[in-house]
């Protein structure tokens, strides 16, 4: 069943104009790692991250600074999925 949401996920991304990866943040830096590779992120993209089944668009701003309870950046490792703005 995860397989399909994934699929359908993936297909929803492509129509979209979307990248599906992993957010990886640090060293003041956001980047998506891709099955191609990395992209470094800045305040143009448009991102938005999984949760719940849905997806939530957050700035670039608050991927980089958010942190969680213990310190450790809220965003990094979730899928995301991004788009450079136009």
């Amino acid at each position: 069943m995860e397989s399909m949401r994934r699929s359908i996920r993936d297909i929803d991304a492509f129509l979209g104009g979307y990248t599906i990866g992993t957010l990886i943040v640090g060293d003041g830096k956001v980047s998506l790692e891709t099955k191609y590779g990395e992209i470094v992120l800045d305040e143009t993209y448009h991102i938005e991250v999984l949760g719940g089944g849905e997806y939530h668009q957050i700035t670039y701003d608050q991927a980089r600074n958010t942190m969680s309870r213990d310190g450790w950046p809220l965003y990094a490792g979730l899928e995301a999925r991004v788009k450079a703005a136009l």
